[in-house]
């Protein structure tokens, strides 16, 4: 959990998968709205997971008096093609019913950015913003509550882009996409550490972009980890190994801190290269079941290849599951479900390609 007073309105970041994450949502709306001393009751949700705890937060929030807006560019483009992207479109069906007019849920292809979602300054009376914990989400936050620059939509579409095309926004996005890329992935022993970290990052940007010299000359202090990064990433490009025609695999557990953006662009070099794996020892679902395993496609087949076809139809993006996915282009899994799900079937072209 990540929070920020932005122009004055308190901001959480967050997923909600949990009741727990939830729980979190209320305590945090209720002590902003008591710390609020204007006449708002409107509370924004953007970039936010469309997940069945995120309606159950919507719905409490409604029934506590709060005016909840819903401004989202994760719904399900054309039909839904499985039992998950299903229960996205239940989850949007309700968060319409429950929000009206105020619900505005969009496709990723007509909105790559969720800061294009919002005029500038348009929830600055907010009493809260719930946002997703990553550059698009906080681009699309501060714009909501009033900080803003000409070429921020430009650069929070790059910064939610694939990996290798993060880092080539304006100067002030390359500050942030380089900070986030040599974040600390989640490690279960040290539980905060990331959290902290991102939480310094966040600030500092946010700071910069208002003009605070000291906030980013830390920023640019930090250049220097992304550069030994990308180095380590073009060390580990050269030890994938190719698992079946079209699909490599990059082992990068317990390894030196390296930049997936620029590992990803080496390996998309090749023209026959459509899916990316890579095997880690850290992050949320490595934390949860000790490795976890990363699947990416490669831009030129991100409209020909669906990575939900390598997982149960019935399948639920949960972390506690070994699953995690919101697009059809990334996959994140256990090695268990890596095992008994997602292998067989790669090595099966008939089931992805």
């Amino acid at each position: 959990m990540i929070t920020l007073i932005i122009n004055k309105v308190p901001t959480l970041f967050i997923k909600a998968f949990t009741g727990q994450d939830v729980q979190t949502i209320m305590s945090f709306v209720r002590e902003a709205a008591s710390l609020n001393s204007g006449t708002s009751n409107k509370v924004l949700f953007i970039d936010t997971p469309i997940t069945p705890a995120t309606v159950e937060a919507v719905e409490k929030l409604k029934l506590e008096g709060f005016r909840v807006v819903f401004r989202d560019h994760h719904g399900i483009d054309g039909e839904p093609s499985n039992d998950r992207e299903k229960r996205v479109v239940e989850a949007t069906s309700k968060l319409q019913h429950l929000l009206r007019e105020d619900c505005l849920i969009t496709v990723r292809r007509l909105h790559p950015a969720c800061s294009t979602l919002v005029w500038a300054g348009e929830f600055e009376d907010a009493i809260a913003i719930i946002a997703d914990p990553d550059a698009d989400g906080l681009t699309a936050a501060m714009k909501a509550a009033g900080i803003s620059y000409p070429e921020l939509d430009e650069d929070a579409a790059k910064l939610d882009g694939e990996p290798q095309s993060q880092v080539t926004g304006t100067p002030i996005s390359q500050l942030l996409a380089k900070g986030m890329a040599v974040l600390p992935s989640y490690d279960v022993s040290k539980p905060k550490e990331r959290e902290m970290a991102q939480q310094g990052l966040f600030t500092d940007w946010v700071k910069s972009v208002c003009g605070n010299e000291a906030a980013k000359q830390r920023l640019e202090a930090n250049t220097g980890r992304y550069d030994n990064a990308v180095s380590v990433s073009q060390a580990l490009a050269q030890t994938a190994i190719a698992l079946v025609p079209g699909v490599v695999l990059v082992d990068v557990a317990d390894k030196d801190l390296f930049d997936p953006g620029t590992l990803l662009s080496l390996l998309e070099e090749d023209p026959d290269c459509r899916v990316i794996v890579l095997r880690k020892s850290l992050g949320p679902i490595a934390a949860l079941h000790g490795i976890q395993y990363s699947l990416s496609v490669s831009k030129e087949y991100q409209n020909k290849v669906n990575l939900h076809r390598l997982i149960p139809d019935q399948a639920k993006s949960d972390p506690d599951m070994g699953i995690i996915s919101n697009v059809s282009f990334l996959l994140h899994t256990s090695e268990h479900v890596w095992l008994s799900e997602v292998l067989p079937r790669l090595q099966k072209p008939e089931n992805w390609q």
